[in-house]
């Protein structure tokens, strides 16, 4: 028996732990929309399916296989989607820059690409801060702060 596409949007936002209400908020469309779509009322669109492929992880493909989303449909889907959040992209980014400092060798190098990368990342990371209340993101933000807590104490240590 064919799965509905209502039934499997439903298991993946509750296997992530998520409210509709916070599922929504990733898709920027409403609560009603994502109840309408878990009960089978509406059909969710190719750009829906290809922005939950995106925040479930996987390929749009992959989202409606073996459901009752309409074969003509699935075939107008990208096979990818941008998989990662831009908080994720970011953390990404500032562990390559911590990296990259790791590997200098010349003192006075490190000392003043540290200091730029504090001065690049502080101010993002409060700006963040103010603006994210989801849970994933939140978990982001601690790491990303623990990490620029370690450069931060390694750039003091570096004036004494």
């Amino acid at each position: 028996m064919v799965e509905s596409i209502g039934k499997r949007l439903a298991y993946l936002r509750q296997k992530n732990g998520w409210t509709q209400q916070s599922l929504a908020y990733r898709l920027a469309v409403s609560r009603v929309a994502i109840s309408h779509m878990e009960m089978d009322l509406t059909l969710p669109s190719e750009r829906t399916i290809t922005l939950m492929a995106g925040v479930f992880k996987m390929s749009p493909i992959e989202l409606v296989e073996g459901t009752s989303y309409p074969k003509a449909k699935a075939e107008r889907l990208p096979e990818s989607t941008m998989t990662y959040s831009e908080l994720e992209l970011n953390y990404a980014l500032l562990l390559n820059d911590i990296q990259w400092i790791d590997r200098l060798e010349d003192p006075k190098l490190e000392k003043i690409n540290l200091c730029e990368v504090l001065n690049k990342w502080l101010p993002a990371l409060e700006n963040w801060g103010n603006k994210t209340t989801d849970e994933q993101d939140t978990k982001i933000l601690l790491k990303m702060r623990i990490l620029l807590k370690g450069l931060k104490d390694d750039s003091n240590s570096h004036r004494e």
